[in-house]
């Protein structure tokens, strides 16, 4: 059968980046042994930025062959920071793919591609954030700990709740979560997002729940992100990567461990290279499923916050959204063995 024109572009596409790609990822595996990528959210939008410089430059028939090399390979540079970062952008990566493509049958356009990235970028993507302040937020202070002991009440929420839970852990993330939401007499709240610092959000006490219960401003904090995201806690959960982004703004950059790419010996260098600054400079997150005792076991599907990490007594402290007010336990040696391989990611901020 005849590949239609879509199917020859992504191939056209993926061929073009191969080359560029591969050099990226020679200049990645050239690491020393025991770092991370380090991919923040700043590589992101850098090399989101630096894709819509090369374009703004690009006439209108890009015929120059250095120039399609500049362009191929800034489109290689972001594809790969946001794949690094966990994704979770398609249209971004179908966007900068289609540039590719597009350089390959003729259809470029440099105006048409800065649209649809900008169009996209603008979606929910936690990018071109800006500076935050909150101080105009409309509202009353709180004074009392938010995030210590929100409660899950739908499957989707376990994101939101375990990423405000492990920004309760540190420092900077107190302070954002007290400078992020403010009480509008009893039934409302005000929330301002670091990363989302143009728009304030308006939440109805009653319908807080829905976000968790326990904690009715840390409810409104992750009943933000989900409208950020435009999505229903009852029918699916926000994005890891992007939410610490948005909650973290330019306070912070992301970093990530995919457990399916590591060992179990990848896993506990990671979680030990950042165990001194767990509580004061960064605040984690990793995926796995609940076994019916509320402990972590290997999969995915849920969202845990890492309280501390004990390398010397080779043990893991973390809490589980359902029932925040328990702190849990696993072998850090078993965690890692069991964890490797699996689509359950490690996620951090470090402040």
């Amino acid at each position: 059968m005849k590949p239609t024109r879509s199917t020859a572009r992504r191939r056209l596409a993926g061929a073009l980046l191969g080359a560029c790609l591969a050099g990226t990822m020679a200049l990645l595996a050239s690491l020393p042994a025991g770092a991370e990528p380090a991919i923040h959210l700043s590589d992101v939008e850098r090399n989101y930025r630096r894709l819509l410089e090369v374009l703004q430059h690009s006439p209108a028939a890009l015929s120059d062959p250095a120039q399609r090399t500049e362009l191929t390979r800034a489109s290689a540079l972001f594809l790969a920071a946001l794949k690094r970062d966990g994704s979770a952008r398609d249209a971004l990566v179908t966007d900068t793919r289609n540039i590719v493509a597009s350089l390959g049958d003729g259809s470029f356009s440099a105006a048409g591609s800065i649209r649809a990235l900008q169009r996209d970028a603008a979606a929910g993507n936690a990018l071109q954030s800006g500076p935050w302040d909150p101080s105009t937020l409309p509202g009353a202070a709180i004074a009392a700990p938010i995030g210590i002991n929100l409660v899950q009440k739908h499957e989707g929420d376990c994101v939101g709740i375990s990423v405000v839970k492990a920004f309760s852990t540190t420092p900077t993330g107190k302070d954002i979560l007290h400078r992020a939401v403010r009480q509008l007499g009893r039934d409302r709240y005000s929330v301002s997002l670091p990363g989302d610092p143009s728009r304030t959000y308006t939440l109805a006490a009653d319908s807080l729940d829905q976000y968790g219960t326990g904690d009715p401003a840390a409810a409104a904090i992750v009943g933000a992100m989900f409208q950020y995201f435009h999505l229903d806690p009852a029918k699916g959960s926000l994005p890891t990567n992007k939410v610490m982004a948005v909650l973290a703004g330019g306070y912070g950059t992301h970093a990530r461990l995919a457990d399916r790419d590591s060992s179990s010996q990848d896993i506990v260098g990671f979680l030990g290279q950042h165990a001194d600054e767990l509580g004061s400079r960064v605040a984690m997150v990793f995926g796995g499923k609940p076994d019916r005792h509320g402990d972590w076991s290997r999969g995915d599907g849920h969202a845990f916050a890492v309280i501390r990490v004990d390398v010397p007594g080779n043990m893991v402290y973390y809490t589980n959204p359902w029932n925040e007010s328990v702190v849990r336990k696993i072998a850090l040696s078993d965690l890692a063995s069991q964890a490797a391989g699996t689509s359950a990611d490690f996620e951090f901020v470090r402040f």
